[in-house]
């Protein structure tokens, strides 16, 4: 098959900023994956852009709608900077998320005309909705890129997303495509950056600075835990509706004494133990033949990871930084490589994962 040149495009639950990642890639028509990286860069938004975003998940139609124009244009802007005249054969553009419900409907931001005027190249948008069409939830999709990455191993894998929520990939050692799970476990780091966005200012707890100096609060723990997400059985995906502002907000109003760094603290506690319960319930593995593979921004959060591995009892734990896979990139590249499956065609969705009746080709095109 052809190597594509293409510019991939991840706006992701944490809303902070747009991942811009330039791939080589060639997927065959036996779906053997063949890539490498030309260039990454992640670009933050201002605070106008972030406020649109915000408006826009409020719901209502004007704000959606005026949200979609700015961030369409703020896409195309962010790209023409960083692609920088290098020729490219191909776009593929996730958008900003303001609206999901498993199996029902999607929606997502970020006018892809822009993108299209400025290059005059294809450009592939909309990867959510073909799976709920037949079926699905259209989420996640991580699954379908993970299983390129890793159907030949030694071990089962498990791979872990930690982005503003936190999803799972199961790829047995058969390498069946048909045998994977994936499915989101609940909250990443989206409970952790709301509080340091209320109590400090702060997008994002830097290392874990803040949660270092916290202590877990057992009773809202013990609480969070019986979030009804968490016993809900795969296919399932969330979002910041449930994992977001609001839950934070409920959590401050019944807990006004807490200190923000034991919040946090128990915010990270909590995302840990919610990733480990879901593996223990959801997944059949020994855990002498089976790894785990972690990516995402939460990965830069060493609480964090102590709490999964904690959890988890996992020890064959590995960031995929190690594996040549930079952990902030992978989404971008997941965005590159459903942008070429879609151009050739190519079915992209996992119906072990999302429930969709069949497997279809993902994506809408502007040619």
């Amino acid at each position: 098959m052809k190597t594509l040149t293409v510019l991939g495009l991840m706006s992701g639950t944490s809303m902070d900023g747009l991942d811009c990642g330039l791939f080589n890639i060639s997927l065959t028509s036996g779906y053997v994956l063949d890539w490498s990286c030309i260039a990454f860069t992640t670009y933050s938004y201002s605070g106008n852009i972030r406020q649109s975003i915000s408006n826009a998940l409020e719901g209502d139609a004007l704000s959606i709608r005026d949200a979609d124009r700015i961030l369409g244009k703020e896409f195309s802007a962010i790209s023409e900077k960083f692609i920088n005249e290098r020729p490219i054969d191909l776009i593929s553009t996730h958008g900003q998320t303001v609206g999901h419900n498993d199996g029902v409907s999607t929606l997502q931001i970020g006018a892809p005309n822009y993108l299209s005027e400025t290059f005059q190249v294809p450009v592939v948008y909309n990867v959510r909705q073909a799976d709920i069409d037949v079926g699905g939830n259209g989420a996640p999709l991580m699954p379908f890129l993970d299983w390129l990455l890793f159907n030949n191993g030694d071990k089962s894998t498990i791979t872990l997303n930690l982005g503003g929520v936190a999803n799972i990939s199961f790829i047995p050692k058969s390498g069946k495509r048909d045998e994977v799970i994936g499915f989101d476990t609940g909250p990443g780091m989206a409970l952790i950056d709301e509080c340091c966005k209320m109590y400090y200012g702060d997008s994002l707890d830097r290392d874990g600075s803040h949660a270092k100096k916290g202590i877990v609060n057992k009773t809202i723990l013990s609480e969070l835990m019986n979030h009804e997400f968490l016993h809900k059985s795969p296919p399932k995906s969330t979002g910041r509706h449930e994992f977001g502002a609001e839950l934070v907000d409920n959590v401050i109003q019944r807990y006004s004494n807490i200190p923000p760094e034991n919040l946090i603290r128990t915010f990270c506690a909590f995302t840990g133990k919610s990733i480990a319960k879901n593996l223990d319930k959801y997944l059949n593995f020994s855990m002498s033949d089976v790894h785990l593979i972690i990516s995402g921004g939460g990965v830069h959060h060493s609480i964090l990871l102590q709490d999964i591995s904690k959890y988890t009892r996992i020890t064959d734990v590995k960031i995929s930084d190690e594996l040549e896979i930079k952990s902030d990139m992978k989404e971008a590249l997941l965005m590159a490589v459903l942008g070429v499956a879609r151009k050739q065609e190519m079915t992209a969705n996992m119906p072990g994962v999302t429930g969709a009746e069949k497997l279809v080709v993902l994506g809408d095109l502007i040619i």
